[in-house]
C-alpha cells in the first residue's frame, strides 16, 4: 500500500484538529487515551506511525514521559518536528530500529490500519515491547466508520474498504502472535468513543453519557498485555 500522507496532506493534517469538530473529537478520544494509559505515565513509550506528533504532544502535555515517534513520511515528522518533538525516527513498522524490549509499551494510534502487513507490525511491535501494545483504531462497526466506507468508494480519500478494522480481527492478529513470537499478547481493556458521531456531528454530552463500553464507538482501542512464554 503506497503512503497516503505525504505533501498537501501532511501539512493539512492537522488542521482536522482546528476545525470544531475535529477539536471535540480530539478532546474524546484523548480521554479515552488517558484513561488506558494510566498505568503507563511514567513509561518508556513507541507510537509507531506518528504522523505528525499530534498525541504524541497529546501526552507529553498531560505529564507523560516524550514518547518515542516513527513514521514512514518525512513530510509528517517534519510537522512534527515543528512542536518541538524531539525524539523521532524515519523507520518502518515492519523493522523497528531498535533492540528487543526497548520499551514498555508501543502504541498504534490510527495506523495499523494504513499498515499493509499487520501480522508483521504488530510481531515487530511485541517485540520491542517489555509491557503493553495499545492499537487505537478506526472501528468498522460504527456509524461514522461506515459512513467514511461508504463515501471512499465514490471519490478520492485517505480511507479504502480495508482501512478500518474490528475487535475480532485483532484478536485474530494476536493469536498470530503467540503463534510464532516468542512473547504472547493477552488483550486486557477494549473501550470505545464516538458512538453517534457523523462527519461534522458530534455532541460531547451524548458521548460522555454513553461512555466507553460500547462495542460501536468510531475510535475504539485495545490495549494487550505481553507476556514472555514460560
Amino acid at each position: 500500500m503506497s503512503n497516503p500522507f505525504t505533501g498537501k496532506v501532511a501539512r493539512e493534517y492537522d488542521r482536522f484538529f482546528e476545525t470544531p469538530f475535529g477539536a471535540t473529537v480530539k478532546r474524546l478520544e484523548g480521554e479515552l487515551l488517558l484513561r488506558v494509559l494510566s498505568d503507563f505515565r511514567s513509561g518508556e513509550l513507541l507510537e509507531v506511525g506518528c504522523g505528525t506528533g499530534v498525541w504524541m504532544e497529546f501526552l507529553r502535555e498531560n505529564g507523560f514521559v516524550e514518547p518515542v515517534g516513527l513514521d514512514l513520511s518525512m513530510d509528517m515528522l517534519l510537522q512534527a518536528k515543528k512542536r518541538g518533538l524531539k525524539k523521532l525516527v524515519n523507520g518502518t513498522a515492519l523493522h523497528l530500529p531498535f533492540p528487543a524490549d526497548s520499551f514498555d509499551l508501543t502504541c498504534f494510534i490510527t495506523s495499523l490500519e494504513f499498515i499493509s502487513d499487520r501480522k508483521g507490525a504488530l510481531l515487530e511491535a511485541t517485540r520491542v515491547s517489555r509491557k503493553g501494545i495499545l492499537v487505537a483504531f478506526l472501528n468498522r462497526y460504527s456509524l461514522l466508520n461506515l459512513y467514511r466506507w461508504f463515501k471512499s468508494l465514490f471519490g478520492s480519500s485517505v480511507y479504502s474498504p480495508s482501512t478500518f478494522i474490528t475487535k475480532r480481527e485483532l484478536e485474530k492478529l494476536a493469536r498470530y502472535v503467540n503463534e510464532v513470537g516468542r512473547k504472547r499478547l493477552k488483550l486486557e481493556k477494549f473501550l470505545t468513543t464516538l458512538n453517534l458521531t457523523l462527519t461534522n456531528f458530534v455532541k460531547e454530552e451524548w458521548e460522555k453519557r454513553l461512555g466507553f463500553n460500547s462495542p460501536f464507538g468510531a475510535f475504539g482501542v485495545a490495549l494487550f498485555k505481553v507476556e514472555r512464554w514460560s
